[in-house]
């Protein structure tokens, strides 16, 4: 009934488009907010107007630079949402998802897409308001004060590298969303990016970091998958440093950032209240304080001729 009932409410949204008897299929990642149009399109409800304003902001600077990303489609009254704000369509980006445990090699075609995104940032930034981050405000007004079950010790020597070397990180608008979810790839190539609804001003090296730390969720228990990241984060690198430099600080300042995310993730599920979540976060950054001498890949860290 409840999907029924749905799918009644998309159809009547779809005639602002003068959508009539299409197809129309939710994507299960994002339930109840995004729907596949006859294959051709994807409906999205927004949370709210400034989520989606970031979004077209960047879809229409971005298109210049030739970064695949969805192009918005206008209703029929030439507006890009229907009239209660909410919904906007755009075309569907071609590709698929894929999994980088199954394509280690596809981490270097990522690196360097991750670059040229960058650089395109770097271009449209003037052009743009976002949200200006402060991560290390946020460590230690918000994320610090709420890790009252991790030990003393390893707050402290956390604490530390990451006052220390986070003033002298790059800065720029960064995506803010990178994982396997949000990127479409087709014949080893790279072809859409998706969701820039929360891009923001940050050390252009947390996107970096976002996705490795994404990436261990649920194994670090298994060898054959440690081993596997270890080689997709060396080619990670080795790909963005192709298109784009980092510098020596940016790369030794990765496995930290990698540990301050996950914290960021302690503190939000813990403010939800999902207890299951928190403890989830808590043990990847503890698992990845135990390994962090690990993570220095410094040969990638100036760009390859």
């Amino acid at each position: 009934m409840v999907k029924n009932k749905e799918i009644n409410i998309i159809k009547q949204v779809l005639t602002h488009w003068n959508l009539g008897d299409v197809a129309i299929t939710p994507i299960e990642s994002h339930s109840h907010t995004t729907w596949d149009v006859d294959g051709k399109f994807i409906l999205k409800c927004y949370r709210n107007a400034d989520d989606l304003s970031r979004a077209t902001r960047f879809s229409k600077l971005l298109t210049p630079y030739k970064i695949p990303v969805a192009v918005f489609v206008p209703t029929k009254d030439g507006q890009l949402t229907t009239p209660d704000g909410l919904y906007c369509l755009m075309t569907k980006v071609p590709g698929k998802h894929m999994d980088f445990y199954n394509e280690p090699d596809l981490a270097i075609e990522m690196g360097r897409e991750l670059a040229r995104l960058h650089i395109a940032l770097t271009n449209i930034d003037l052009k743009t308001s976002c949200y200006d981050s402060n991560l290390l405000d946020d460590w230690q007004n918000r994320i610090k004060p709420s890790l009252n079950d991790i030990s003393d010790d390893m707050i402290q020597r956390v604490d530390e590298k990451f006052c220390e070397g986070f003033p002298n990180l790059p800065c720029q608008l960064i995506h803010r969303d990178v994982h396997v979810n949000n990127v479409l790839f087709g014949d080893g190539k790279l072809t859409g990016w998706l969701d820039f609804d929360i891009g923001q001003r940050n050390v252009r090296i947390f996107d970096i970091a976002y996705l490795l730390s994404g990436l261990l969720v649920g194994n670090t228990d298994k060898v054959e998958k440690i081993e596997q990241w270890h080689v997709i984060y060396t080619n990670l690198l080795h790909g963005y440093c192709e298109v784009n430099s980092l510098l020596d600080n940016e790369v030794n300042a990765l496995p930290v950032l990698m540990i301050v995310i996950e914290f960021l993730f302690v503190w939000f599920f813990g403010e939800q209240g999902d207890i299951k979540q928190r403890n989830e976060a808590r043990k990847l950054a503890e698992w990845l304080y135990d390994k962090y001498g690990r993570f220095y890949p410094h040969e990638h860290s100036r760009k390859h001729s």
